[in-house]
Parts: C-alpha cells; structure tokens; sequence
C-alpha cells in the first residue's frame, strides 16, 4: 500500500466505511490518546533517506541502543545531504 495514501486518508476528515478506513480510524484514535504532542506528515524517501535508513537498521536490532556516534549505515549519506 502507498505510504501516501495512509498519511492523506489519516489526516482526511472523510468517513470511510471501508476495511482500510476503519483500521485508520482506529489509528487516529490510538495516535490521539498517546501522541497528542506529534503529527503525522509524509516525507518522501529521497527527501529523508538518513530517517528511512536509521530505521532499517534499528528494527535489526534486538537490544536498545544510545548511539554516539555516527552510525557506519547513514554516515554517508548524511554527509551528502549536508553538503
């Protein structure tokens, strides 16, 4: 499914009968009672590949971890879009 198409049905105001519609209004109901100091935005991937890809590598972990140091993972790329 298109990452976009959730992000614009989540922040839609439409009621949708669907089984898609339902599990997203199920969500807003869940993000509403735990995260009502956030928002939800869709960030295309080009745009934030150091996000997309120190997320990859953190759901193969199995441990929490406090990095210090610049992951060897998005190391470049983050050089390259400070550039």
């Amino acid at each position: 499914m298109d990452a976009k198409r959730v992000v614009d049905s989540f922040l839609s105001s439409r009621h949708d009968v669907t089984k898609f519609g339902v599990i997203i209004q199920n969500c807003k109901t869940l993000f509403r009672h735990y995260y009502e100091n956030s928002t939800v935005e869709f960030v295309r991937r080009q745009a934030n590949e150091v996000a997309h890809k120190l997320v990859k590598a953190a759901l193969l972990s199995t441990s929490l971890q406090v990095l210090f140091e610049i992951p060897d993972c998005i190391e470049n790329t983050l050089i390259n879009e400070m550039l």
